[in-house]
């Protein structure tokens, strides 16, 4: 089976990142996470032994790797999963991503950055899917529709007060659990991961795997 890259283009959604990486290394994949973005906002989230560089190699946190720097040709193989966040910035890793999902709530700035990071002839435009998610919009969502996003899916997220702790949790607790999410934040999980590996996210051990990365574990 061939490995799937995920490129995460637009806002920090390294909660969002790392929910995925725990459910996916539930289900058995070997999990990549990657940032180069400007905020960094994934790296500081992931715990380091003082004196690591996860800019010169990778670094393991639980079973999934981390990097800051390049992916090396031998290590896209070695993965079944690799997570990359750009932040808005088109790098050409996107073009070997199998699937791209852009966020941006409804800030001008977000958005024209969003614009230009994804027109037509961005790397990642040729991915087999795409995803467009407006987190914390608000009313202001059709704003947004004239984005250059070919998404196949279209989701709005606005944080509740659980989930705004649950996303601090992450940077500061070294805790990736996201138990107590709203329904609609756990559907947009399961249906990424859906995205990804159709088949698997139907079968039953699909629950037991998100049950155990919603937990904590």
């Amino acid at each position: 089976m061939e490995n799937k890259i995920i490129g995460f283009v637009g806002l920090d959604v390294q909660d969002t990142i790392l929910y995925l990486s725990r459910i996916f290394y539930h289900m058995g994949k070997r999990v990549l996470m990657a940032d180069y973005s400007e905020s960094q906002a994934l790296y500081y989230s992931i715990p380091l032994i003082p004196g690591t560089d996860a800019y010169a190699g990778l670094v393991e946190y639980r079973g999934t790797y981390f990097t800051g720097g390049p992916i090396r040709e031998k290590e896209y193989g070695k993965f079944d999963v690799i997570m990359i966040f750009f932040g808005f910035a088109a790098r050409r890793e996107m073009e070997r991503c199998t699937h791209m999902i852009y966020t941006t709530d409804s800030e001008k700035n977000h958005t024209e950055r969003l614009r230009e990071v994804s027109s037509e002839n961005a790397p990642g435009e040729n991915a087999e899917y795409s995803q467009l998610v407006y987190r914390n919009a608000g009313r202001s969502v059709k704003e947004g529709r004239a984005l250059s996003v070919r998404e196949v899916c279209q989701y709005s997220c606005n944080d509740n007060s659980r989930e705004k702790k649950l996303r601090m949790q992450c940077q500061y607790n070294e805790i990736f659990s996201f138990r107590g999410i709203s329904a609609k934040f756990r559907h947009y999980l399961e249906e990424t991961v859906r995205a990804v590996f159709p088949e698997e996210g139907m079968g039953k051990a699909f629950s037991e795997s998100f049950r155990r990365a919603q937990e904590g574990l």
